[in-house]
Order: structure tokens, then C-alpha cells, then sequence
């Protein structure tokens, strides 16, 4: 049972009102006091009987926990994932027999469960660990627990952090032929275009609406975080694709997969990326790969760390470096941004060159005999020397 209110006396009414709700059932009754004082007294003699009651089991304290999470948590999907997530890690019991040990041998089934591709990945238990640590934090503040079993459990195994990426020659084989297909009328390679020029989540192309596509802009209703929702530009070439696909048709209609009853989910642009790769002969990449092929080669080209950062969505920068931008791809880009700074559009001064030199002598030698490299190139094709 969980407690709300009080609430004041509504329009043509005169009494307050104390709601208490079932979360099984999802029922809800209102009780009523003739003061704020007695509604409060009220509120408190019912939580006490409600504690007192019967132990508040987990999956009751987490369905408490959901319906509060729902008023954060803008996507329903969103909410009910998380339910499942907490409830496959911690089994139905009191919540006060959860101890430490319960806790650790709780988690390390955990570890050891199967999931969609074999043994869960440490990435995927050690969120369910964070979840429930957030959990018990909560049931403490609502004095429905006294401490946090969790707090001192050790997550188990190496999170591998990112998605293996195309080199550069492989990269532009998949975009010709994505253009290709598209063109053709391939609303799956229009879709993944879509997802390697916008960096997008699969979910968030796949939600797509015709109304968000206007000319080379695309508006992003992401509900991931608060940071999702966002306003980006779209590579001509490929806004021309798109607006192709969605000319004359209603501005509510998903762009992708509309003749499907509900928007699918990812696996739809996961099963035809890795058809085309088997096609091309190059090596097999998940959609997500997509997004940190985007921000890395995005990042080489001289943009920002902020800017790629607020193009996939992310608070700062430190998500899109840990998973998805390639280091070298960060170093390059910063050096990058200097020479453009150092020389502008001008010839290079000999000062200038010297300073180039210097700024170059921190990177890795690697590093920095691919961005001569790069430079050279780009002198030669502008007509400068060398």
C-alpha cells in the first residue's frame, strides 16, 4: 500500500482527502478529515498500520518505486523494463530479510543467468546492481528500510565499453551501397543512412514521424534522457531521400516500418544491417556501431567534443567517449581544431609550422603522421605547398 497526500478540499468541497493505493490491485481509495491537521494525523496513523500490517515484500515495494518513477520517466516502455529488470535480480521476499549476503549470492545468480545471446554481459548485471542500489536508496528515504544491502556488492566482470567500428575504406563501401538501395527505394537503407548521418538511436529513427522530417531538419523525440530531445540537420543527399519517402503522407505516420501495427523495435534495422554487411564482405556491425561511427568520424573532421556530444543525445561528452568515439579519433580531432585555429584559411607562417610541430610532438607518433598526412592531402587538393 502506498500513501498520498493529503490533498485540499476540491472545487464545492469541504473536506481534505488521504488516498491510499494498492499497487496489486491498482486500486485506489480516498479517505476524508475535516482539517490539513486531521488529514495529517490521518496519513500517519494509515502508514503506520500499512507498515505494521504485514512485511512489505520486494516485487510490492517495486511496483511503490514504479509509481513514482513514472512521472521521471516519460516512456511507459521505459518504466515496465525497469520493473522487469529489478524484479529479475532480487527474488519475492520481505524486504527487510534482504542482507548482505543475500544480497551478493542475489547478484551472483545474477551473473550467471541467460539472456537473448547466452550468459548475461557484465554490462547488463551491472546495471541491474545500480538499479538496485537506486531502489533501496528510495525505500530508505520512505523509512520502508532501514540500510542498503547492495551498497557494498561488488560488480563482477569487465564492461567492454563501445562497438567495433569500420576503418574508413569499409565505411565508405557501406554508405555508397546504402545509397544505393535507398535510392532504389529500400526504406531499411534508408533508414540506416538515417541513423549513420543523424547518429541516432535505432529507437529514435524507427519513431520517426513525417511531421518531424522538414527539409534538411529532423526533430528528435528521444525519451531516453532529458537530453534525447533534440534538433539536428540532415546531410542534403539523404534529406532528399527523405523527404521522397514521406511526401504525401500524414504528418502522425511513423517514417519507417508504418505498415507495421506498432513501431518495431530494434532488431528490425539490426537484421537487415547485418544482412548488408554479409553482402558487402565487410565485417559485421550492430546499428549502434553506427552512432560511434558517426561521432568518431565526426570528431576527425574538426567538430567539437561539445557538439558531438549534444548531437547523440548525451549530458557531456564523457558517455560519448567512453562507448562510442575511438580515442585516436578524439586525439586527430583535437589536433585538427588547433591547426585550424593556429592557420585559419591562410598560408602557414615558418612560426606557425614551428608551433604546428610542437602541438604534433605530444601525440603518439601514429597519431601524428596521420594528421600530416591528412594535411598534406588537403593542401594538395587546395593548391598549397607543403
Amino acid at each position: 500500500m502506498v500513501i498520498y497526500g493529503p490533498y485540499p478540499p476540491s472545487p464545492g468541497r469541504t473536506r481534505w482527502r488521504v488516498q491510499v493505493y494498492d499497487p496489486k490491485t491498482q486500486r485506489k481509495l480516498s479517505v476524508t478529515a475535516e482539517s490539513q491537521e486531521a488529514a495529517l494525523a490521518l496519513r500517519e496513523r494509515l502508514e503506520h498500520e500499512v507498515k505494521h500490517a504485514a512485511p512489505l515484500l520486494v516485487h510490492d515495494a517495486i511496483a511503490q518505486y514504479l509509481e513514482v518513477k513514472r512521472y521521471d520517466i516519460r516512456s511507459m516502455q521505459q518504466v515496465e523494463d525497469l520493473g522487469r529488470k529489478l524484479r529479475q535480480l532480487c527474488p519475492n521476499v520481505p524486504v527487510s530479510s534482504v542482507t548482505p549476503q543475500k544480497a551478493e549470492q542475489y547478484y551472483l545468480e545474477a551473473t550467471q543467468q541467460k539472456g537473448k545471446f547466452g550468459s548475461l554481459r557484465p554490462a547488463t548485471h551491472h546495471a541491474r546492481l545500480r538499479l538496485a542500489k537506486a531502489l533501496w536508496a528510495w525505500l530508505i528515504r520512505r523509512d520502508l528500510a532501514k540500510h542498503n544491502p547492495w551498497e557494498k556488492v561488488e560488480p563482477i566482470g569487465k564492461v567492454s565499453s563501445g562497438k567495433p567500428q569500420l576503418d574508413e575504406a569499409d565505411a565508405r563501401k557501406l554508405d555508397r551501397f546504402l545509397f544505393t538501395q535507398a535510392e532504389a527505394g529500400d526504406e531499411g537503407a534508408l533508414a540506416l543512412l538515417v541513423e549513420l548521418y543523424l547518429g541516432l538511436r535505432s529507437s529514435e529513427v524507427l519513431s520517426l514521424t513525417v511531421g518531424a522530417c522538414q527539409g534538411q531538419t529532423v526533430y528528435v523525440h528521444g525519451t531516453k534522457t532529458k537530453n534525447a530531445r533534440r534538433k539536428l540537420a540532415l546531410y542534403g543527399p539523404v534529406a532528399e531521400l527523405l523527404e521522397r519517402h514521406c511526401r504525401n503522407r500524414p504528418e502522425s505516420e511513423r517514417v519507417f516500418a508504418a505498415n507495421l501495427p506498432k513501431q518495431p523495435s530494434a532488431n528490425w534495422a539490426y537484421k537487415r544491417l547485418k544482412k548488408i554487411c554479409g553482402q558487402l564482405g565487410i565485417p559485421s556491425i550492430c546499428p549502434h556501431s553506427l552512432r560511434g561511427l558517426h561521432s568518431s568520424l565526426a570528431l576527425e573532421a574538426g567538430a567539437t567534443t561539445h557538439h558531438v556530444a549534444k548531437a547523440l543525445g548525451h549530458a557531456s561528452f564523457g558517455t560519448t567517449a567512453r562507448h562510442y568515439a575511438k580515442p585516436e579519433s578524439i586525439e586527430v580531432g583535437r589536433a585538427h581544431r588547433f591547426v585550424a585555429a593556429l592557420h585559419g584559411d591562410a598560408q602557414p607562417s615558418v612560426e606557425a609550422e614551428d608551433s604546428l610541430s610542437r602541438a604534433l610532438a605530444v601525440l603518439p607518433k601514429e597519431l601524428a603522421a596521420q594528421v600530416m598526412a591528412q594535411l598534406k592531402q588537403r593542401r594538395t587538393c587546395s593548391g598549397e605547398g607543403m
